[in-house]
């Protein structure tokens, strides 16, 4: 179990609630709910149709899966420590990702929606994290949860830098741009 602090992570927790989205109004898609990366499988080949495991499905915010999803390859890009062409080919993977579900939108439109991407991003992330580092001691974790609290400063500096981006009210187009930038030099730490 972790028993130390990391500066800084307090000072993410309150940013994040002072940026959390209002409730949404009207409608709301259906969203997967959990999804990540171990809830998609490919059964006949790489290149076929997906099949999505564990659903736990809600009405949401369309950026609730990208954001769970992201949240998971960031923490798992960060856990195995990959070379830098490998980090830097994830964040692109992630930022095409994100290009193309905002492509049809219109310029202010993208900018909010990245911004409630990067929150519900951060949040989820805060929250893994935080349920890895005070898990009592005889629960077993997956491996790469040990790997992430080793590796536990890391990702709150992660979070440290682009939540403060966020609450100065940084363009949310250069701060998602600036945040991938720094999932990279955090995954290659």
């Amino acid at each position: 179990m972790w028993t130390g602090t990391i500066p800084g992570c307090i000072a993410v927790v309150l940013r994040l609630r002072r940026l959390r989205p209002a409730p949404a109004a009207g409608h709301l898609p259906v969203v997967h709910g959990d999804l990540k990366p171990d809830h998609v499988v490919f059964p006949d080949r790489a290149d076929g149709r997906p099949v999505f495991l564990d659903p736990g499905l809600g009405r949401g915010r369309l950026q609730t899966d990208p954001a769970k999803l992201i949240s998971r390859t960031v923490l798992g890009l960060i856990a195995s420590s990959p070379d830098l062409v490998t980090a830097r080919t994830t964040a692109t993977g992630i930022e095409e990702f994100t290009d193309v579900l905002t492509a049809d939108l219109a310029p202010d439109e993208r900018a909010e929606w990245l911004r409630y991407l990067m929150v519900l991003w951060l949040m989820d992330t805060t929250n893994i994290l935080s349920t890895y580092l005070t898990c009592p001691p005889d629960l077993p974790l997956p491996e790469h949860a040990g790997r992430l609290t080793a590796r536990a400063e890391t990702v709150c500096g992660l979070l440290e830098i682009t939540t403060a981006g966020l609450i100065a009210g940084a363009d949310p187009q250069a701060a998602w741009r600036i945040a991938l930038a720094d999932v990279v030099k955090a995954a290659n730490r």
